[in-house]
């Protein structure tokens, strides 16, 4: 089955989190992305299609890419401007691990499969050059 709706989030692979913090920055960009793109759409007046309630409806289906570093996370919410791509890119507070004002996590709002080919040639997270699950992915 092919899913038409689908949630993205970036993590770059410097700097070096734990997994717990690395879950904790895919939760906050998640929420904070569909929050956005929920009141981009309220704005627009654009429910009538809601792919939100589609997104949810058909599993919530969120896939955690990587990228390099927080420079090159920074590059790609650039580039999801430019195609009016809802996003959010969550700072982090530095707290714990990393210093204050790092990105640590870029989430889409819902993309539909016809953009889908924005992010495909990027890898999951936590895979090696020669582990390509591109195809699981993207279809």
């Amino acid at each position: 089955m092919e899913i038409e709706y689908k949630q993205f989030v970036i993590v770059p692979l410097k700097p070096k989190m734990s997994k717990g913090k690395i879950a904790s920055q895919v939760a906050h960009a998640t929420f904070m992305a569909i929050e956005k793109q929920s009141e981009q759409m309220y704005k627009q007046g654009t429910f009538t299609k809601d792919i939100i309630e589609e997104w949810k409806q058909n599993g919530m289906c969120v896939i955690v890419l990587q990228c390099k570093d927080s420079v090159e996370l920074l590059g790609i919410n650039k580039y999801l401007e430019q195609w009016d791509i809802p996003n959010h890119i969550y700072i982090d507070e530095g707290i714990t691990e990393v210093e204050m004002g790092t990105p640590t996590a870029l989430a889409t709002g819902v993309m539909t499969e016809e953009q889908f080919w924005m992010l495909e040639t990027m890898d999951l997270f936590g895979t090696t050059p020669w582990m390509k699950f591109k195809k699981w992915v993207f279809g």
